[in-house]
C-alpha cells in the first residue's frame, strides 16, 4: 500500500497537463500513486495521460465518460489505495515539497487533516524556495471550522489546500452535477471535527485560467450550484449536536455566500438578469425557511435588498 493517493480530474487540459504532472512525479517525498481521472477529454489529454503512465507506474489512468469534476474526484477516491489523499486541478501545480511537508506534519501530530496556502500564477510555476521544515510554524487544533473564518491560519474553502487521511472522507463525496464543489465538501469535512495541522506556507499553485469554470460569465446555474451547496451543509449541521456551528455557519458563511450572489446577480447581461433574480429569490426564501436567513453577520442595507428581491421575485 502506498502512503499518498494523488487524485487528479482531467478534462481537456492538454495545454497544462505535463506541467501538473511533472510538478507532481518531482516530489521530494516518493511513496505516492497518482490517479488520473480521464472525464471524457477531447483533446490529446488521453495521449499525455498515457506517455506518463508508460513512463512511471506510480501513474493510473481511470477513464469515464463525460461526468464533471465532482464525479472524476468521487471515482477517483473509490481507486485510492493510499492512507492519505490528495487532490491536485490538472492545469494547476503544487510545490516540491508538497507531500513531504503535509505528510510530515500530519504524522508527527497524528492529524486527519493538513491545511495550507496557495500562490497564484498565469504562465510559470513560481520559485518559492525551499521549506525548512523545523522552523515550520503551524497550529493545531480539533476546531477546524472556526479557522474557516479566521485571518491567521486560515483554512480556505477549496479542497487542494487540503491533504487528507483516507479515513476522514469515508461515506463523504462531493456534489454531482454542480459546479463550485469545494466549498460543500470543506464545511462537511469541518463537521466532523478532525485533528487538524495549519500552516500559513503555500504549497499549492492556482493557475489563472481564463477558460475555467470559475470564469464563466454570470448565469443563472452559478446560483442554483452555490444554493445546492448551501442546501447540503444544511443538512450537515442541522443535527442538535451541532447546533453551535450551525449558528457560525449562519452568521460567518452564509453572508459570504449571499453577497457573492447579489453581486452575480447584480453584473449579469441585462437578458439574464431577470433569471438571475428569480434563482436568486428563491434561494433566499428557502434559506429562510431553513433558518439560514438571519440578520446577524449581514450588512443591513444588504439584508434589506435580499428581501426586497424575495418580494418583487414572488
Amino acid at each position: 500500500m502506498v502512503k499518498i493517493s494523488v487524485i487528479v480530474p482531467v478534462y481537456n487540459v492538454e495545454k497544462y497537463l505535463s506541467e501538473c504532472l511533472n510538478s507532481i512525479l518531482a516530489q521530494t517525498f516518493n511513496d505516492f500513486e497518482v490517479i488520473c481521472v480521464n472525464d471524457g477529454s477531447t483533446d490529446r489529454s488521453s495521449e499525455i495521460l498515457r506517455q506518463y503512465a508508460d513512463k512511471d507506474q506510480r501513474v493510473k489512468i481511470v477513464t469515464q465518460s463525460n461526468q464533471g469534476l465532482s464525479m472524476a474526484r468521487n471515482n477517483g477516491l473509490k481507486e485510492a489505495c493510499g492512507r492519505y489523499v490528495y487532490f491536485v486541478d490538472s492545469d494547476d501545480a503544487i510545490h516540491p515539497q508538497c507531500l513531504e511537508l503535509a505528510h510530515f506534519l500530519a504524522e508527527t501530530n497524528n492529524a486527519d487533516l493538513v491545511c495550507f496556502s496557495y500562490i497564484k500564477m498565469k504562465e510559470k510555476i513560481p520559485d518559492t524556495g525551499a521549506f525548512d521544515i523545523s522552523k515550520l510554524k503551524s497550529k493545531t487544533t480539533c476546531s477546524p471550522l472556526q479557522y474557516c473564518f479566521g485571518k491567521k491560519y486560515k483554512i480556505r474553502f477549496n479542497v487542494w489546500t487540503k491533504f487528507y487521511r483516507r479515513k476522514l472522507l469515508n461515506g463523504l463525496e462531493f456534489i454531482p452535477k454542480i459546479h463550485f464543489e469545494d466549498y460543500p465538501h470543506t464545511f462537511a469535512v469541518m463537521a466532523r471535527k478532525p485533528k487538524t495541522v495549519i500552516i500559513d506556507e503555500p504549497l499549492y499553485f492556482y493557475r489563472i485560467n481564463e477558460a475555467s469554470i470559475s470564469h464563466q460569465k454570470n448565469n443563472p446555474q452559478q446560483i442554483k450550484d452555490y444554493h445546492a451547496g448551501l442546501g447540503f451543509i444544511y443538512e450537515v449541521y442541522s443535527s442538535e449536536a451541532l447546533k453551535n456551528e450551525f449558528k457560525l455557519i449562519r452568521r460567518k458563511l452564509v453572508p459570504n455566500i449571499l453577497k457573492q450572489q447579489l453581486k452575480r446577480c447584480e453584473c449579469a447581461d441585462s437578458a439574464l438578469k431577470p433569471l438571475m433574480y428569480k434563482a436568486f429569490a428563491e434561494e433566499l426564501r428557502d434559506l429562510q425557511q431553513k433558518g439560514l436567513l438571519h440578520w446577524r453577520g449581514h450588512n443591513p442595507l444588504r439584508y434589506w435588498k435580499y428581501h426586497k428581491i424575495m418580494k418583487e421575485n414572488g
